[in-house]
């Protein structure tokens, strides 16, 4: 959440909060009604003309500009957060070479998940996980839920992966530890068969407003429709 004109090497990530407010009420216009991630996933039947919002990495820009405005809205979402940055800054995109963000503190986030907000696991360090060891890889599903858990006082269900990237034996692992669903990056639209550990997500930039909204919509039901291809 921030200015789109940030010397950063994901532009385009970056939202003014003005225009994340206007693609919030986009979706009310269109008469789509704001969901827990868990709530749409656990019941199928509700899934037609619902949206669920999801956060990753847990920047201070997202507490401080974006979720002011969802409490406002009274829009729920689900905030996936990386521990090993929990009070400090995103070392992971800086090692890309990217600008340096600061995270959420500790104190920010039971403020939020006491808010209402549901607190998920993005991993320890935000690694690609695909290419870790067995054992790296359950110190970076295992431990981060457990961190969380032991933050907040509360049990951490859901879990997003680093990049996106993700396989059949980080799925087992993510299984094994308790989580009882998974985002990914994958352009689609949940569906009553959708696999809950490999739930796919419409990438919201600064600019999907309009036909470019509409756009990335229809390419969504398209691929759960199996027609043409899925691209973010």
């Amino acid at each position: 959440m921030g200015s789109p004109f940030v010397r950063s090497i994901v532009r385009g990530q970056y939202v003014f909060p003005r225009v994340f407010r206007w693609q919030l009420n986009a979706f009310l216009t269109r008469q789509y009604h704001p969901a827990k991630l868990a709530n749409l996933l656990n019941d199928p039947a509700q899934l037609t003309g619902q949206f669920a919002v999801t956060f990753d990495d847990g920047y201070t820009s997202m507490a401080r500009l974006a979720c002011p405005i969802l409490l406002e809205m009274r829009i729920p979402a689900t905030l996936f957060i990386v521990v090993e940055g929990i009070g400090k800054t995103n070392v992971w995109d800086q090692r890309e070479g990217d600008c340096v963000e600061t995270m959420c503190t500790a104190a920010e986030l039971r403020e939020l998940a006491e808010q209402g907000f549901e607190i998920g696991s993005h991993s320890m360090n935000h690694p690609r996980l695909t290419r870790l060891t067995d054992a790296e890889l359950r110190t970076e599903i295992f431990d981060s839920k457990k961190a969380l858990e032991d933050l907040l006082g509360r049990p951490v269900l859901s879990f997003s992966y680093p990049y996106g990237e993700q396989d059949a034996r980080v799925r087992q692992v993510v299984a094994e530890a308790g989580y009882t669903y998974a985002t990914a990056t994958t352009l689609n639209a949940v569906t009553s068969v959708t696999d809950p550990l490999a739930v796919p997500r419409v990438n919201m930039r600064w600019n999907t407003l309009g036909p470019e909204l509409a756009g990335k919509l229809r390419r969504a039901y398209q691929a759960a429709e199996g027609i043409g291809d899925a691209h973010t």
